[in-house]
């Protein structure tokens, strides 16, 4: 099948078309199995737009699903909400990144170019402002920069760095100032000058050795301190980070310890700066760990499993996570049940209640939750495809639409709003 053409393998859902993007690992990173969001809405419409509410046929005070501003939207904060822009999601896949615009009234994908490169596709990030993407080549050991057109998502390239050795995960610091770099294979973390302009090309600003297997890294939302997720041995490496130099240095308490053979991978800050959630590879299962802010310090908190009872464990592995923009809801994807497992989280505590399992493509590694947090997005690295789903914004719980051939092992895949056009 073409790239760009879909079908409802997922599960189309009538009046509403839903497409996605996920991605797996290469291989190399010696996984078993194989970064973004905003508020969400009622009911099909608009991208993070809500109206009557379906039970009660009250207005919830935000935007209807025709984008009209409501009279107690504007009553209760004084100004209507922000215009939307145009929505874009970025894939990398072997010889390329290719860009697709999302409809925000059905989620439908519609692909539009390809920027061609010498590799397979690897990790993905971009700056706080979206005008920057950064790839990671894997197999030549370096990252590369573009400028992304503010209207028609149009890469430019803007410079390249070596990294001596295949990166696993790319993240830019809060600044938009500082690529941040882990490497799987290298047990090690580098953090490289970002310019004005957002290109690449200066040496690195830091290289440091880790602990093995680092799977991630990221700031929280401060900018103040960074972590490094490790598969082994089972620990979460604490930085104070200073985003005026781009440097760290060992946290007071360099470590924060999970459950043995756990496995931690991904890591996602709650909206409310005050829990983490991490996807623990080997465990099946998604761990809160509570954030002290002021010291920069994780806590583990409590642990549940992303899988259905009865099935068994050593058939799966968890790969990535992420968290609703409004906090509300946590998603862990599971390679060998083949599904995102669904939580919704506690507003007092962060702690997760599960709710269940929706199936999605082979193998889901990286996945991703719209801008404004309307859709998710889920692809299989083993499939060539991307499935798609409606965050129901009471439940929580996932709606199946259209899935896409994207090309050859997806391994990324990042959503972004451009500004409005004038």
């Amino acid at each position: 099948m073409a790239r760009g053409s879909s079908t409802g393998a997922v599960g189309a859902v009538a009046g509403i078309l839903l497409l996605a993007i996920a991605c797996g690992d290469s291989g190399d990173d010696g996984d078993a199995g194989a970064a973004t969001g905003s508020s969400t809405s009622t009911g099909p419409g608009e991208e993070g737009t809500r109206g009557p509410d379906p039970t009660t046929g009250d207005d919830t005070g935000e935007l209807d699903d025709t984008g009209t501003t409501t009279a107690a939207d504007e009553e209760s904060t004084g100004e209507p909400p922000p215009a939307e822009g145009s929505f874009w999601v970025f894939v990398s896949v072997t010889g390329g990144v290719s860009a697709w615009s999302m409809d925000p009234a059905t989620g439908e994908l519609t692909f539009v170019r390809e920027q061609p490169f010498d590799g397979p596709g690897g990790p993905l990030a971009v700056d706080p402002e979206q005008r920057s993407l950064y790839v990671a080549v894997r197999g030549a050991s370096r990252a590369d920069a573009y400028a992304i057109d503010q209207v028609s998502a149009e890469l430019t390239p803007t410079g390249q760095v070596d990294l001596g050795l295949d990166p696993v995960y790319l993240s830019t610091d809060g600044s938009g100032r500082h690529l941040l770099t882990a490497t799987f294979g290298g047990d090690q973390l580098a953090i490289f000058p970002i310019a004005a302009d957002g290109s690449l090309g200066g040496a690195a600003t830091q290289v440091l050795g880790t602990a093995d297997e680092p799977h991630s890294i990221l700031t929280d939302g401060s900018n103040q301190w960074l972590f490094v997720p490790h598969r082994t041995p089972d620990v979460i490496d604490q930085y104070a980070f200073d985003p005026a130099t781009g440097t760290v240095t060992p946290n007071a308490i360099p470590q924060a310890v999970a459950t043995a053979g756990s496995g931690p991978r991904h890591m996602v800050f709650h909206p409310d700066a005050t829990h983490a959630y991490v996807a623990n590879e080997f465990s099946d299962s998604v761990s809160t760990w509570a954030f002290d802010g002021a010291t920069g310090q994780l806590a583990l908190q409590s642990t549940v499993s992303t899988l259905p009872e009865g099935f068994p464990g050593d058939s799966n592995t968890c790969a990535d996570v992420h968290v609703t923009p409004d906090g509300r809801f946590v998603y862990v994807s599971n390679r060998g049940h083949d599904s995102i497992a669904m939580f919704s989280v506690d507003p007092g505590t962060g702690d997760l209640t599960a709710l269940g399992q929706e199936p999605t493509e082979p193998r889901p590694r990286e996945f991703e939750v719209s801008p404004r947090g309307r859709y998710l997005y889920a692809a299989g690295q083993d499939s060539g495809r991307v499935a798609g789903y409606a965050i129901d914004p009471t439940t929580g719980t996932l709606t199946p639409g259209s899935s896409y051939d994207v090309g050859d092992g997806p391994l990324w895949v990042l959503a972004i709003e451009l500004p409005p056009t004038e």
